[in-house]
Formats: structure tokens, sequence, C-alpha cells
């Protein structure tokens, strides 16, 4: 399976041993990590790299970063240093509809990734000595909130209805059924 884990490496120096722990036991657990993380960890001078690139080397980065987060089966950010880059990740990983973990060192809660909505959404703190059993319940509830696949038949004067309606929106024709099904939901808890 493949996982997207990231976390701020400016600043990180607190949680640094924790996020290359993570990643071990992510990979122990037989995880892709799709994510360069270790490789930006070990080049102390990532930013500068970059930075040197200029424009297209951050569009190469954007463009990377964002393709790893829709091939990703979950993603999982350690969030215990605050980063608007990852704020944005977390918020993209959600709206493509992967699970997202997110993980903080006890007592630094995360308190605007906290506040989203969303059932595919996990928070979870840990503690040095705690923090191999909190992966592993983080996974677990990540697979219970996995997407399942669900195939059916329709006649073909639907199927041409659907392709129309959600070519016009401008969305996939799983993503017209979602809707349909979640507008169905909100009108029957009115």
């Amino acid at each position: 399976m493949k996982v997207f884990f990231s976390s701020p490496i400016q600043g990180i120096d607190s949680v640094e041993k924790y996020i290359r722990a993570i990643d071990i036991q992510l990979k122990d657990l037989g995880y892709k990590n799709i994510d360069n993380l270790i490789e930006r960890l070990n080049d102390g001078d990532y930013y500068e790299t970059l930075n040197k690139g200029g424009k297209k080397a951050h569009e190469d980065f954007f463009a990377k970063t964002i393709s790893g987060i829709k091939l990703a089966d979950l993603t999982m950010f350690e969030c215990t240093i605050p980063s608007l880059g990852i704020g944005f990740q977390v918020e993209k990983s959600i709206e493509y509809n992967k699970p997202t973990v997110i993980l903080y060192l006890k007592d630094n809660l995360p308190h605007f990734i906290s506040g989203i909505q969303s059932d595919k959404l996990l928070v979870y703190e840990y503690e040095a000595d705690n923090l191999s059993s909190v992966i592993n319940k983080a996974i677990v509830a990540a697979r219970q909130v996995t997407d399942k696949r669900f195939n059916f038949f329709i006649s073909p004067s639907l199927l041409t209805y659907l392709e129309e309606e959600s070519t016009k929106q401008g969305i996939t024709k799983s993503a017209f059924i979602r809707q349909l099904i979640l507008e169905h939901k909100k009108k029957k808890k009115s």
C-alpha cells in the first residue's frame, strides 16, 4: 500500500526522531512512502536547494506533492510544528477523499486542523512510549474510512444521463452519484 507521509522540515529538531521512527514503522508495516520526506530531512539545505532551482523547482515540488497525495491509499502528517504548507496538503488530502491521519506530540494539538469537519480526518496524540501503538491504531481507523468500490448495472438511458450531468458539473460519474446519495441522506435527516 502507498502512504503519503509528510511533515514540515523547518524547525522540527524536537520531533525529527519521531518522524524518522514513523517512517521506519510505516515501511515495516509494508507501506511505501510516496513523499521524499526523509530525503529532504537528510538534505540539511533542502529549501536553499529548492530556492536555487527558481520558480520551476517550486512548481515541480508542488506538482510532485499533489501527485503523491492523489496516488496514496492514505495520507499521514506529523503536525506538531505548525505549517501552512502541511495545512494545505491536509486540506488537499481531504478534498481528494483520502483517509488523512494527523499525528502530534502530546500537548501540541494542531488547533486549526483539529477544527476540520471530515469523517476522513483522524487526529491522534502520541508520546515517545506509545508512538508505535498510536500508528497502528491510526492505520486501522484509516482502513475503516477508506472508500469501498461498488459496481452496479444501469440502463443505457440512465448511463447517458449520468455522463451528461457529470460532464456539465465537471465531476466524475462516481462523484455525481456520491453527491446524490449525500443530498438524499441530508433530506432524510431533516
